[in-house]
């Protein structure tokens, strides 16, 4: 069961029925248009309306008794958070919250999270493994990551279900959906259209701050062979770290800067390398 049939839940959709797994791919259409996901219905997923916010919807879904649910249902844009603070807090919080409730109740089938890197704040530097602390936060969407995995935490103690914490990087990469809007664009695909256009590259603070980068293709992948133990667990999805200023460059067909203040310590290996990405553009 996958809720949220955005940018990374499709690519999720289809590897698994690439590998011949059954899929639920459930979503609400706020962001993402039913259309965008008629092919991975076409080629064998079961596709179903719901919202996280609402209990019935999940109970439904949950009484299936999928082998694991994948919860990437979230409202991730800083500008809509800001634009829209109500809805981003009743999907992001409480939707955590219920998704919680509603898998306990289910007797526990697996649940794995796609949280985010932003947790541990914009100051962090060196190694950071899952158990640096949480950093402050600059937005709506991100601080919710943090509220939504201790409350996931909390009910998996509680009621004793496996859960994979997995804070993903920036992605980057095609999927079966994608948006337009720039709001819903990450940098590295956002530079990556710009160039393409002969349009100009635009710095922030020129480009020193450091981010984690995965490949949508190695991000489906994890989220899907996980959890990877039973119990608790909390991992970095990040191939690489590289500074803003590094992926200009590398967009520009230029070497990459150096600078990177810290490095994400990951357990997992990675096909896909950002230079490799861009200089096929």
């Amino acid at each position: 069961l996958i809720l949220g049939a955005g940018y990374i839940g499709a690519r999720v959709a289809e590897l698994a029925l690439e590998d011949g797994q059954e899929v639920v791919l459930a979503d609400n259409w706020y962001a993402t248009e039913r259309e965008q996901v008629a092919g991975l219905e076409a080629a064998g997923a079961r596709v179903e309306t719901a919202d996280v916010r609402r209990r019935e919807d999940l109970d439904r879904l949950l009484s299936e008794r999928p082998e694991r649910v994948l919860l990437l249902a979230a409202q991730a844009s800083r500008p809509l958070a800001d634009r829209d603070p109500d809805y981003t807090e009743e999907t992001n919080v409480t939707g955590a919250r219920r998704v919680a409730e509603a898998v306990a109740a289910a007797g526990g089938p697996p649940l794995v999270y796609a949280s985010s890197l932003h947790v541990y704040g914009p100051d962090a530097a060196g190694d950071v493994r899952p158990d640096h602390p949480y950093g402050p936060q600059g937005d709506l969407a991100h601080l919710s990551k943090v509220y939504a995995e201790l409350c996931l935490t909390l009910y998996a103690r509680r009621h004793g279900f496996d859960l994979a914490l997995l804070r993903l990087g920036i992605v980057y990469g095609p999927s079966p959906v994608e948006h337009d809007r720039p709001e819903s664009q990450t940098v590295v695909d956002r530079f990556r259209r710009l160039a393409a256009s002969g349009e100009p590259l635009q710095l922030d603070a020129g480009g020193r701050a450091t981010i984690g980068v995965v490949h949508v293709d190695d991000a489906a992948r994890i989220l899907l062979d996980s959890p990877r133990r039973p119990g608790i667990e909390a991992a970095n999805v990040a191939a690489e770290a590289v500074t803003v200023a590094s992926v200009a460059a590398l967009t520009r067909g230029e070497e990459a800067t150096r600078g990177a203040s810290r490095h994400y310590v990951t357990p997992f290996s990675y096909r896909h390398r950002l230079a490799d990405y861009l200089r096929s553009a």
